[in-house]
């Protein structure tokens, strides 16, 4: 059985770096960077990502479900995190090694910790959660909390710095480019 041809579309001002593997029916918002290594696979239905997000190397996200695997805007996927929620809010930071499975949708403002797991809770009586805004998932074991939002703008600034140093220097050292349609307005 051969695999369905991907088909994937990136507006003009994001970055995808070359070496990234891309399978499925995949939208790439304004100002996304797509660092090299990392793998973004609409395995079931198609994923669009929103404006501005940052996908660092070795970050897997995939869409398991027919449903179309919406990211919001500002995300930050670290390197070697795994994410296959159903939907992602906005602004939302994913610490490498974090890994969250299909059942758990995740609103906005919310950070997975570095190597914490989000897993619907068990003995539950549903087949999928959605984490609060502001959640924060942390330690060896996991546990949940609510932020409450201090240094917020601290973090957006840095957000955005971050973003402006990797466009002055991924195109100096990876090359950007592959078979994707570049639309002036995809979303």
């Amino acid at each position: 059985m051969s695999r369905a041809p991907s088909s994937i579309t990136a507006h003009s001002t994001s970055i995808v770096c070359l070496d990234t593997d891309l399978r499925g029916t995949i939208t790439i918002g304004a100002g996304v960077i797509v660092h090299p290594k990392a793998t973004i696979f609409a395995a079931a239905g198609p994923i669009v990502i929103g404006d501005n997000c940052v996908i660092e190397e070795d970050s897997i996200i995939i869409n398991r479900h027919k449903e179309i695997m919406r990211i919001g805007e500002q995300n930050h996927f670290m390197v070697g995190c795994r994410v296959e929620a159903p939907s992602i809010g906005d602004y939302n930071t994913f610490q490498p090694r974090c890994t969250v499975s299909s059942q758990v949708a995740i609103s906005d403002h919310c950070i997975l910790s570095a190597g914490t797991i989000a897993l619907l809770a068990p003995g539950s009586d549903t087949t999928r959660e959605v984490l609060p805004p502001y959640t924060v998932i942390y330690g060896a074991d996991s546990s949940r909390r609510i932020w409450d939002g201090s240094g917020e703008a601290s973090e957006l600034a840095l957000r955005a710095r971050h973003s402006e140093y990797l466009r002055e220097i991924l195109p100096k050292y990876v090359i950007s480019g592959r078979d994707i349609r570049f639309a002036s307005d995809v979303c």
